[in-house]
């Protein structure tokens, strides 16, 4: 997937690609995990390894962001995977997530302005109805990293966390939103729950 050309192109100046499964500026987020650069030719050689030569199908889920979905499935299709799009209200797509019927999905968290690695990552991985991976290694990390109040241990309780889910692949962060404010005496404007 490129993400630089769905960032400049679709996101805009501001957005960031985050190489682990949290938000840069969250406590004890690291940058330093295995990231996966964007290489066609290493894809189709790799797909061949795994039995694909030819690349396969399957359904992609989605709910916001049609225009990113629709590059994502432009860049899997040059490397032969064919990616069917189910693009849906959240309601249902978090429904399907959580009865294990999303083989891939593409998703948003604010974090709830958290800015803490635990508010995205434990959400997704500490073995809840929203973690799709299940990982025991990955739980029993967080559960360790989490009862930590020393800043460095945490720290580095949480590094070896972020790197068993990128080693595993078991999320591959886009982007960062960018958010613009305005002011004005004539602005009347409300933040929406979703933080977007």
């Amino acid at each position: 997937i490129n993400r630089e050309a769905i960032l400049k192109n679709l996101v805009g100046p501001g957005s960031v690609i985050p190489h682990a499964a949290c938000y840069p500026e969250q406590f004890a987020c690291s940058a330093d995990v295995v990231k996966y650069e964007y290489n066609p030719d290493k894809a189709k050689k790799l797909l061949a390894e795994a039995g694909y030569p030819n690349g396969f199908e399957f359904d992609f889920y989605g709910y916001r962001d049609r225009d990113v979905l629709e590059a994502i499935i432009g860049d899997l299709g040059k490397v032969g995977i064919k990616a069917k799009l189910n693009f849906m209200q959240y309601v249902t797509f978090l429904d399907n997530v959580r009865k294990g019927k999303v083989p891939l999905g593409h998703a948003t968290w604010g974090s709830n302005s958290i800015p803490d690695v635990s508010a995205i990552t434990a959400h997704f991985f500490l073995g809840g109805p929203d973690d799709t991976a299940k990982d025991p290694e990955v739980i029993k990390g967080i559960t360790e990293a989490d009862s930590l109040i020393d800043p460095e241990k945490r720290k580095a309780a949480w590094q070896k966390v972020l790197n068993r889910i990128q080693a595993e692949a078991y999320w591959l962060s886009l982007f960062t939103y960018t958010k613009y404010q305005a002011w004005s005496k004539d602005l009347d404007y409300t933040p929406t729950t979703d933080e977007i």
